[in-house]
């Protein structure tokens, strides 16, 4: 039941935003804008079944920090 609320909740989403960017001949936001809103369906219905999710925090860390490290001037 939580998963087709999810799914019913993305459908209104793209159904209210969909029209408008193809509307307007936008399509690179068309592919954009439905990457993102799969890519989000597909992280909340992960979250609903429970599955662990790794934290971005500690990717965007490890990329940074060494970064970090070269500009400090000490």
């Amino acid at each position: 039941m939580k998963i087709m609320a999810i799914i019913l909740l993305f459908i209104l989403l793209a159904g209210v935003d969909f029209p408008l960017l193809i509307k307007k001949r936008q399509k690179k936001d068309v592919v954009v804008y439905s990457v993102l809103i799969l890519t989000g369906l597909t992280l909340s219905i992960l979250v609903s079944f429970d599955v662990h999710l790794p934290n971005p925090t500690k990717a965007v860390e490890s990329v940074l920090e060494p970064l970090g490290s070269l500009l400090k001037t000490e």
